[in-house]
């Protein structure tokens, strides 16, 4: 019997995180990077854009978190948010929550910089932003992903809302970038036939695995290599309210 979508999901999503799964190295970055969230200890925290996530765990149990994300979009997710709202016009007061969540949202977001406006709004004073964004990345959630972000366009637009940035954290370099992309194309190339015929998706899935798994073997020597400009998954930067 042919493995259902919803057990490939299950077994995918059990390999996250590890050497195993086929986006391994992308998603190891940002998996450092939100170990940041630790330092939330207390207070108000929105999670703006939250999707299926859960960062709450990574929160201080002290901190109320409230999940925000748009009714549109939201109906692509499992998990429903809180609070039903427009990231660019949030239902909060002015000065109200200790801490920021835009982790990965941004780029799906037409006006950003009116997100960012808000964000800023709604944050008290020595609040706290965490931010993250791609920079070379496939297309996804399409039609709803509308930008690419340098180091430098975020500086700009995090500065021109009022932002002091005090943490910059790039994701990759250029080589386990290469890899990374060869894995994706293959995920992609599995969809695309698992769409048209179960049978020969299953078929090219195991086939490609081997590759995927290689590629991340391959990558050992170079992940610890210091990021270069030129090429990163993205960008993590922490942000305080000035």
């Amino acid at each position: 019997m042919l493995l259902k979508k919803e057990t490939i999901k299950i077994i995918i999503g059990c390999l996250k995180g590890t050497l195993l799964h086929p986006q391994w190295l992308s998603d190891r970055y940002h998996l450092s990077s939100r170990k940041l969230l630790k330092n939330i200890t207390g207070g108000i925290t929105i999670d703006i854009g939250s999707g299926n996530s859960n960062h709450s765990k990574l929160i201080s149990s002290s901190a109320q978190v409230f999940r925000i994300d748009y009714p549109g979009t939201n109906c692509r997710y499992d998990r429903l948010p809180d609070i039903f709202a427009d990231a660019c016009n949030l239902p909060l007061a002015s000065s109200s929550v200790d801490s920021v969540l835009l982790l990965e949202v941004i780029e799906h977001i037409a006006d950003y910089q009116a997100t960012l406006k808000e964000a800023y709004r709604a944050l008290k004073h020595g609040g706290h932003l965490y931010i993250s964004a791609p920079f070379i990345y496939p297309a996804h959630d399409v039609p709803y992903d509308f930008h690419r972000y340098t180091l430098y366009g975020l500086r700009n637009e995090l500065n021109k809302a009022g932002f002091n940035i005090i943490i910059e954290r790039q994701h990759g370099n250029t080589l386990v970038i290469a890899l990374q992309m060869m894995n994706l194309a293959l995920l992609e190339w599995t969809k695309k036939t698992w769409d048209i015929s179960t049978l020969s998706g299953v078929v090219i899935g195991v086939s490609i695995y081997p590759f995927c798994l290689i590629n991340n073997i391959i990558s050992l020597p170079f992940i610890h290599l210091q990021a270069n400009k030129a090429g990163v998954f993205g960008h993590f930067l922490v942000c305080e309210k000035k």
